[in-house]
């Protein structure tokens, strides 16, 4: 069976192909495209995208044996045929609003070996402990270990690690302050070591906004069995993810007028997300629309996530409580350990923070905020992104938005993420209107909002 590529959104098709052939009708202003099977090639399946974009150029890519079977069928319309040749599997990279296609062939999915791991803890203990758990899987590999954080550099140096996990209290430096020193000299992504307290919120923000990949709680023998697979799942992730330079923040860009009371805006991350959310709402305009927020966070970092976006917007940012109104100039972040419910009271909207079950097995989940929205009797046009983080929490929540409330969606683009797992999957689904690198996302948000309606809530 053929398969159409649509043309209608900022659809992105990003896929392996294999044993199949790509052709793209490429146009003035749109392309248009199908994969479909040699053996099931038809004429019209060509002349339809052709009719659709007014194609100039036919662009094939295949094998050269499959381009044999096809190529007499193709001289038959009078435009340039370019032929591009393939053998094997490769990657497609295919947007067609903003006229690209790009290629590469198919790359590994994941690296040779286990991901090699050195671990920086001045006790012996919590060294011992994390070397145990990574032994657990066969896809880890602890290199080496470091209880003087003076002799890090030494170590990286010597036995060239993927991933670095940092203990945040440390004596004669701390975790927050060796990662500023190593990650932009070594670029090579640091988890740090939390006991997960509120007293520590402060710094884990502080080491996510410095270049942290992520953090992971200080195991004991009492919660090693309930939290070993998570350690090495972020472990593995991390080793995948993508260095981001930290840039300097620039002036909001303001080319519009924002209608701050028909719209309604809900975001979702995960890792690499503490981040980025930041960048994204520092660079909105002061006058907003409601925003909600889900970010994977546990309950003792929530509040002071919360806090630091308060402290560097116009508009008033807190942790969500339950039966806190849903406002202009007002965000609400999902607390830890809690799920947040989009609900409408009459003329009025309103969260409910529930024990709900976790959903995707997170808590908050973005996929249960999406879903509670676009189930709901609000006639706001809802305005949704969903960023960097490895999973797919909020895909499916992203798909609900898009077909029953007629969203306006945004996702991150792969270069700019941490880690590419939930817009990924988003995009996936077919359901999103534009893929933008981190730096132009609040720009897409809130162009999406602005006084002149890109489109109506159905």
């Amino acid at each position: 069976m053929s398969r159409h590529i649509t043309t209608k959104t900022h659809l992105l098709f990003n896929e392996t192909i294999q044993d199949e052939i790509f052709i793209c009708a490429q146009g003035n202003d749109i392309s248009e495209a199908i994969v479909i099977n040699p053996d099931e090639l038809k004429p019209n399946f060509i002349e339809d995208i052709i009719n659709n974009t007014r194609a100039t150029i036919l662009k094939v890519i295949c094998s050269d044996s499959h381009y044999q079977l096809v190529s007499g069928g193709l001289k038959m319309f009078s435009l340039e045929i370019k032929f591009v040749p393939r053998e094997g599997a490769f990657e497609v990279l295919f947007e067609p609003k903003k006229n690209i296609l790009r290629l590469k062939k198919a790359e590994a999915a994941h690296q040779t070996g286990p991901v090699k791991v050195l671990v920086v803890d001045d006790s012996t203990t919590i060294c011992n402990l994390l070397t145990k758990i990574m032994s657990l899987s066969p896809d880890v590999e602890v290199v080496g270990t470091v209880n003087d954080p003076r002799e890090t550099e030494k170590a990286i140096e010597k036995l060239k690690p993927d991933v670095i996990t940092l203990d945040i209290h440390m004596p004669h430096i701390n975790g927050v302050d060796l990662l500023k020193q190593i990650t932009p000299k070594y670029k090579i992504p640091c988890i740090m070591i939390s006991s997960i307290s509120i007293s520590e919120g402060p710094l884990v923000l502080d080491a996510l906004d410095s270049g942290a990949i992520d953090y992971i709680q200080k195991p004991d023998m009492k919660n090693f069995a309930n939290i070993a697979a998570e350690i090495n799942k972020k472990l593995i992730s991390a080793s995948k993810a993508v260095h981001q330079e930290k840039k300097a923040k620039t002036q909001p860009k303001k080319v519009f007028d924002v209608d701050i009371h028909d719209h309604l805006l809900v975001l979702g991350a995960s890792t690499g997300g503490t981040r980025a959310l930041k960048d994204i709402l520092d660079s909105f305009p002061s006058q907003i629309p409601p925003t909600l927020i889900v970010q994977h966070i546990p309950a003792e970092f929530s509040k002071a996530f919360a806090d630091r976006l308060n402290q560097s917007t116009p508009f008033h940012v807190k942790e969500a409580e339950d039966g806190d109104e849903v406002l202009p100039n007002k965000v609400l972040i999902a607390p830890g350990d809690r799920q947040m419910k989009f609900m409408v009271k009459g003329n009025k909207m309103f969260v409910e923070i529930n024990q709900d079950a976790p959903v995707n097995r997170f808590k908050p989940s973005v996929d249960y905020l999406f879903n509670s929205v676009a189930d709901s009797s609000s006639k706001k046009k809802i305005v949704a992104g969903i960023f960097t983080g490895m999973g797919r929490d909020g895909a499916k929540g992203m798909q609900a938005l898009k077909l029953k409330k007629g969203a306006f969606t945004v996702a991150q683009d792969e270069k700019s993420s941490v880690v590419f797992g939930m817009p990924k999957e988003a995009i996936k689904l077919g359901c999103i209107d534009v893929i933008t690198p981190l730096s132009d996302a609040a720009c897409e948000l809130m162009y999406a909002c602005r006084v002149e309606d890109l489109k109506s809530a159905q």
